[in-house]
């Protein structure tokens, strides 16, 4: 796939996904009645007879985030021209059209509210994507792809230091609802856990070991690659200081979010793990056997993480009539658990399903030239299939094919970075 090819495939997939989300579950109904609905009121009331706003803002901050791939990937994928103002027009008349044709859908699908703004909203979300993108992108001949490709080769501990902290950071602060207001910082402060190992009788231990400290301790092994112009034990000392501090600093953000709040077991954990990737971690590397067998400890590695995420608690139903009433609640039809969810905690699932798949794809790239995918899909089903012996999870076709989905993401990066990087050295001029 050329880089002008995988835009253009991503703007496509991403539409088909606006449309499915937008439209599911599909109950279509006739009303004669709704064009004139919204032709008397194409713009909803803004405020009350009392003053009180009747528009939502975080479903308008959605709408804008909604139209800013739309505007990522025209740029990117060179659809929009190459003139600023031409680019500038082609994902403005793109954007409105889907937006409008998703609106106008709406006016026939009942609990839908087709609203104008809705519309405007996305349109902007587009522009400034697009604006951005085009500052990116300019005073460049050469594509975005392999630029990009070439600078990940170069240094491939950095993007997957940068990978790890976003999700640290991600995990950290969920759900994301920021608030400046002193009671609730201070409610937060005071519900914090400041007592060292007081969660360890409250939580999953292994959980934490898993999300915590193993996970600081890839932080720790990528950071300390990273600082490769750097003594190796200036390096390591550097990298386990940089854990630590990331881990405070998280700890410290939950104080601004609203419903989170602090734990001192996570800066411990965070410490710890920092310290085994500095330390033991980087002795173990040096085995024969780790030498001789990287990659297959590295498909190894990712396929354990995969199958424990998966069953973690690794708890079992007590009955036949547990089973029976699991069995019920499988979800057959593909999305079906996001439609009426939080947005955040969809989203939030979703990626965590398609970067574990991505994980295990890219590993299994990374061993063999060409990997059996396939059997990335027989093990999430086999997964989700385990799931309906728990009391904790809910089986879903979705899961399992947003795992292939990321496997097949994570294998092609690989396979693409490498081609981009390979194509850019040659192209290089020598001296």
């Amino acid at each position: 796939m050329t880089a002008r090819r995988l835009p253009v495939a991503l703007l496509v997939v991403y539409v088909v996904f606006v449309a499915y989300g937008s439209f599911f579950p599909f109950n279509f109904t006739y009303d004669p009645h709704a064009w004139q609905r919204l032709l008397d009121a194409p713009l909803p009331r803004l405020h009350d007879a009392a003053g009180r706003r009747l528009v939502s803002l975080p479903d308008l901050a959605s709408n804008v985030l909604l139209g800013a791939p739309v505007g990522i990937l025209m740029i990117w994928s060179g659809l929009a021209g190459t003139g600023f103002f031409t680019r500038l027009a082609a994902v403005i008349g793109l954007d409105a059209a889907l937006a409008s044709a998703v609106e106008i859908a709406q006016l026939y699908l009942p609990g839908r509210t087709a609203s104008l703004i809705d519309v405007i909203a996305q349109v902007i979300g587009s522009i400034g994507a697009a604006v951005v993108t085009h500052a990116l992108l300019a005073g460049s001949e050469r594509p975005a792809g392999p630029r990009l490709a070439l600078a990940l080769y170069r240094r491939p501990a950095l993007a997957g230091l940068l990978v790890v902290v976003a999700v640290l950071t991600a995990d950290a602060l969920y759900p994301f609802a920021v608030t400046l207001d002193v009671s609730t910082v201070w409610e937060n402060l005071k519900a914090g856990t400041w007592r060292p190992l007081g969660s360890l009788g409250r939580a999953f231990w292994p959980d934490l070991v898993v999300e915590k400290a193993l996970a600081y301790s890839a932080a720790a092994v990528l950071a300390r690659a990273a600082l490769g112009g750097v003594p190796v034990r200036a390096a390591g000392l550097l990298a386990w200081i940089g854990t630590t501090l990331l881990a405070i600093g998280l700890e410290g953000g939950k104080l601004m979010i609203v419903g989170r709040a602090p734990n001192v077991d996570n800066v411990l954990l965070a410490t710890a793990g920092g310290l085994l990737g500095v330390t033991v971690l980087p002795a173990l590397a040096r085995l024969r056997i780790v030498r001789e067998h990287g990659p297959v400890w590295l498909v190894a590695g990712a396929v354990a993480l995969l199958v424990y995420e998966e069953l973690t608690p690794f708890a079992v139903v007590a009955s036949t009539g547990a089973l029976s009433a699991r069995l019920a609640r499988i979800e057959w039809v593909p999305f079906t658990s996001y439609y009426g969810a939080d947005a955040q905690s969809a989203l939030f699932d979703l990626a965590k399903k398609v970067g574990l798949g991505a994980l295990v794809g890219a590993a299994m790239r990374h061993a063999c030239p060409r990997p059996r995918l396939w059997l990335v899909l027989l093990l999430a089903a086999l997964l989700e299939a385990a799931q309906v012996l728990q009391p904790v999870h809910t089986p879903a076709v979705t899961d399992a094919l947003m795992i292939y989905v990321g496997a097949l993401a994570g294998a092609r990066l690989v396979a693409r970075n490498r081609a981009l990087a390979g194509r850019s050295a040659v192209r290089r001029p020598t001296a």
